[in-house]
């Protein structure tokens, strides 16, 4: 091919695509987010959201694992060197990895592999057939406002009719179309424990999970630190949320 024809190939090629950056602005409006959003929805500062939109710079692995939980892609997906011109979303079928719905167990960690959802510290052996174990932070409150470090030791005993405030060890982050719901362990509630929580964990949502433990048995319960306290379902919504990601549960 002459030279001329090469580059006249190459300029229309790349009319019928975008940057990461173009598209990632087109990202950004379909799921109703703007730049101030996005920043601390990922902990980015403003700046940098606006060179890479901008093609001043460009998407690090790091940031790409961001995105995937901020947009419900992978990290691999923002890796690409460029987009359909359309802005639309590359086109990807529908398999059995990702459906809409709650994981099952090789799900949730590829979930995790991919960069779709964040759990921190993350523990294979905690993943259940369509679940996963949270454990149990290194300090608890109790009621009277009492801050007590389980970390070391023999633990916190949770005495019969006893409550504490309490959160998971684990960080989360889900992108815009996931959600969590929580409840006890098994092994822990057939001992009377009862978890008092909120109603499902909100997509976007980021950091660990907050909850009351109530001793309802009739015998005291020794709780420790980094063991299984709470079981988390994650959930695919059929659309990403709009609006900004929160720091809390609702």
């Amino acid at each position: 091919m002459a030279a001329g024809s090469r580059r006249e190939a190459m300029a229309e090629e790349d009319t019928e695509r975008l940057s990461p950056g173009a598209h990632l602005r087109n990202e950004f409006q379909r799921i109703g987010l703007d730049q101030i959003a996005v920043s601390k929805a990922t902990g980015v500062s403003r700046q940098s959201i606006n060179n890479i939109i901008n093609n001043r710079q460009a998407i690090s692995r790091t940031m790409a694992g961001k995105l995937g939980r901020l947009t419900g892609h992978s990290s691999d997906y923002w890796l690409s060197a460029h987009f359909p011109k359309s802005g639309r979303t590359i086109a990807k079928p529908e398999q059995p990895d990702r459906p809409i719905g709650p994981l099952v167990n090789h799900q949730i960690i590829a979930a995790h592999r991919q960069g779709l959802i964040g759990i921190d510290p993350f523990a294979a052996q905690h993943v259940r057939t369509a679940s996963i174990d949270l454990t149990l932070h290194g300090t608890v409150n109790t009621v009277d406002g009492e801050i007590r470090a389980i970390k070391r030791g023999k633990g916190f005993l949770l005495k019969p009719g006893q409550a504490i405030m309490a959160s998971t060890h684990e960080r989360l982050e889900l992108p815009l179309d996931y959600l969590g719901r929580v409840a006890i362990i098994g092994s822990l509630a057939s001992l009377g424990i009862i978890a008092s929580h909120a109603v499902q964990i909100e997509p976007g949502y980021r950091g660990a999970v907050a909850f009351c433990l109530l001793n309802c048995g009739g015998s005291a319960c020794r709780l420790r630190a980094y063991e299984p306290v709470i079981n988390l379902e994650i959930s695919r919504l059929a659309l990403a949320a709009a609006g900004s990601s929160k720091d809390m549960t609702t």
